[in-house]
């Protein structure tokens, strides 16, 4: 693992930090000794496992906030400023998928979906601005993915919450550049996670052999992405896209 020593002592918001990658991310900020604050909804138990086991647990602080909810957002922004006087790097992470074709898809569904993956993301960039511009040289990094870059069945709902984040990066890029906020986004492909592991075996056997590299990323190779982009190594990169899908979408 790289060691970013610019990385030391700043202070990292994640969101979605209970699922996997989110996790991976956590747990990658806190290696470079980083003060993380990780956002979840649910299922906090691998976090608090991730807090009870880690070296640097002391840096680790669990919030619990729907980010689509913009009350809980903006009590989250005030709880986190009364503890520190800036952010340095924000981590966009949380994501809802429910995939279903669209001739079956209702508007709650579609709803869901583009409530968590595309206005989450305004929601807490919104709010968490004020601190990040009290930064020098700040970053946010959204987690797309490659269904927002290209076709994926059954996802119209996922798909376009994620075109939209991809978007949204772009032009928050060019608007936030000029006060040192660099803001870019990752797109993973197939990651070996506990959403990956809802889809079909026989839909992953066809999905595999579209992957060059015959198998699926890891929330490792996620999160070493996210801490290089929030790295002063990245500091001429703004308003990108970088795929991690071992080339699925390449061709």
């Amino acid at each position: 693992m790289v060691i970013y020593p610019d990385l030391a002592d700043k202070n990292v918001v994640v969101t979605g930090a209970s699922g996997d990658i989110g996790i991976a991310i956590c747990r990658h900020f806190l290696q470079q000794q980083c003060n993380v604050f990780a956002v979840y909804k649910n299922n906090p138990q691998q976090l608090q496992d991730l807090k009870n086991a880690h070296p640097e647990a002391a840096r680790l602080e669990l919030c619990r906030c729907d980010i689509t909810r913009r009350d809980e957002v903006g009590q989250l922004a005030n709880a986190i400023g009364e503890k520190i006087e800036e952010l340095h790097i924000l981590v966009n992470n949380a994501g809802l998928c429910r995939d279903t074709l669209f001739s079956e898809m209702n508007w709650q569904i579609f709803d869901d979906v583009v409530q968590t993956n595309l206005y989450g993301t305004f929601n807490i960039c919104k709010a968490m601005v004020r601190l990040l511009s009290l930064a020098d040289a700040a970053t946010i990094v959204n987690i797309a993915s490659v269904a927002g870059v290209t076709a994926s069945f059954g996802q119209t709902n996922y798909s376009a919450a994620k075109a939209g984040v991809i978007g949204f990066t772009r032009t928050l890029a060019a608007e936030f550049a000029t006060r040192g906020i660099r803001v870019n986004a990752i797109a993973p492909g197939v990651i070996d996670s506990r959403m990956v592991k809802k889809i079909p075996r026989q839909i992953m056997r066809s999905i595999m052999t579209a992957i060059p590299l015959r198998r699926q990323g890891s929330v490792d190779e996620v999160a070493s992405v996210a801490t290089f982009l929030g790295s002063s190594e990245a500091s001429y990169i703004v308003g990108q896209t970088l795929i991690v899908d071992g080339g699925l979408i390449m061709r």
